[in-house]
């Protein structure tokens, strides 16, 4: 019997749900849940939610996101899809596309729809997911932050990428608030919006004394495959021609080490 992949609307667990049947019973939580308040009550609407399932059980966030949409164009009223959604934005979208406030608003969303009785499970539901997908980009938003820390030549530069920090570090604050807000007594949600209230999200975990080391321009490259070129050999004792090439090409390495430095931060801004 082929068994289809769902989540309980009531707790967040994964459900299999036997083909054909009208209902099912969460092994976690113990509910009786009716297959079409999950699924939907139409056959093309519970294909869409199938796939959608089947494919973040699969943790392929981004195709579930497009079946998840697919069934909100079929009916924008079902808060299994603008929830499922919410989750795959989370996964899959830009730290630097305010990708968490979407995600926020697709919840939103989901708690309008939903029957009053669910009001209370979808909050915490969502509540634990938002904390899920914050920690998943906790790297990321380290990197990103401490890129602030590295010199620029360019003035414009550092001040832009200064004030993207700064937006993104509020945005994940205002996420955990809200979270936060879903449900007080998370206690995840407790200890997460103390690391990001202190700051201590937002840094690397590493000693005092190896900070300048790995925040320095080799590091970061390095993390990213990428080794600026080493420095030249003494040339005292060669030709002044050689000396003009080599300092030519060092010149040269050091304005295209800067460029990619400030791609490099842009890029991660984005994603």
């Amino acid at each position: 019997m082929q068994l289809i992949a769902a989540k309980c609307p009531d707790c967040g667990a994964d459900l299999k749900i036997p083909e054909g049947s009208p209902s099912v019973i969460c092994e976690y939580c113990g509910g009786n849940i009716l297959v079409a308040d999950i699924l939907g009550t139409t056959s093309v609407m519970q294909n869409c939610m199938t796939l959608a399932y089947s494919a973040m059980e699969s943790k392929n966030y981004k195709d579930a996101y497009d079946h998840f949409n697919r069934a909100i164009e079929i009916d924008m009223k079902n808060p299994n899809a603008w929830f499922g959604k919410a989750v795959c934005e989370g996964m899959i979208g830009k730290v630097g596309e305010n990708s968490f406030g979407q995600m926020i608003d697709m919840f939103e969303s989901s708690f309008k729809y939903v029957s009053e009785d669910k009001q209370a499970n979808f909050r915490k539901i969502a509540s634990a997911e938002i904390v899920k997908v914050v920690r998943k980009s906790t790297n990321i938003i380290q990197l990103a932050c401490e890129l602030l820390v590295l010199k620029k030549e360019d003035d414009k530069i550092s001040s832009e990428l200064g004030n993207e920090i700064r937006e993104l570090k509020e945005n994940v604050k205002k996420t955990i608030q809200k979270a936060q807000e879903y449900d007080p007594d998370n206690k995840d949600v407790t200890t997460l919006l103390d690391e990001v209230t202190s700051g201590t999200f937002f840094k690397s975990d590493i000693d005092e004394e190896s900070q300048s080391k790995e925040n320095s321009p080799i590091n970061i490259f390095k993390s990213i495959n990428i080794e600026p070129e080493k420095p030249q050999p003494d040339t005292s004792g060669q030709s002044s021609e050689n000396q003009t090439g080599s300092n030519k090409k060092s010149g040269c390495s050091f304005v295209i080490l800067i460029f990619v430095m400030a791609a490099v931060s842009a890029g991660l801004l984005l994603g």
